[in-house]
């Protein structure tokens, strides 16, 4: 099989509509194919700086050294953005049924969130828009670039 685990990372944005559809026709075109679309969120975003930690250690504050301390916090965090990506995607994903699955997972930047999930779970293809909801201007925006350079997975970008 050419791709079993393809990764779409989605932010709402058009570019990353269009490379979720792109993403699906592989994948539907692949039967033993399984597509991650997947939400990063910096850890900073979350709010998790204002507990005290004065920072993150890959998406973990420093002082948080309990688990379940830290995913008190996090968790429910995760859950909420989840659930609006899930919505933003309406039905988008019933073609594929199970072989779609949502994730969103959280980061000291989104760019390092995107390629752990990439690396950690086997992706052998990442599907991403050029731009995202951040771009100003230019060719690319800084996480597709960030992810081009960041790891030895083909990378398509889609407008």
């Amino acid at each position: 099989m050419l791709f079993s685990k393809i990764m779409v990372p989605y932010d709402g944005s058009e570019h990353a509509k269009s490379a979720l559809e792109y993403a699906k026709s592989l994948a539907e075109a692949l039967p033993d194919a399984r597509l991650d679309v997947v939400h990063a969120i910096p850890s900073g975003v979350m709010g998790l700086d204002e507990l005290g930690t004065h920072g993150s250690l890959d998406g973990v504050p420093l002082g948080m050294t309990e688990y379940a301390q830290y995913s008190g916090v996090v968790q429910p965090v995760l859950d909420q953005a989840r659930e609006k990506v899930v919505a933003n995607l309406g039905g988008a994903l019933e073609a594929l049924g199970d072989r779609a699955e949502v994730h969103v997972v959280a980061g000291t930047s989104t760019v390092a969130a995107l390629l752990r999930h990439a690396q950690t779970s086997g992706c052998d293809l990442i599907v991403m828009g050029r731009r995202g909801l951040g771009a100003i201007r230019g060719m690319i925006g800084s996480v597709s670039y960030g992810i081009l350079h960041g790891t030895d997975v083909p990378v398509l970008t889609v407008k």
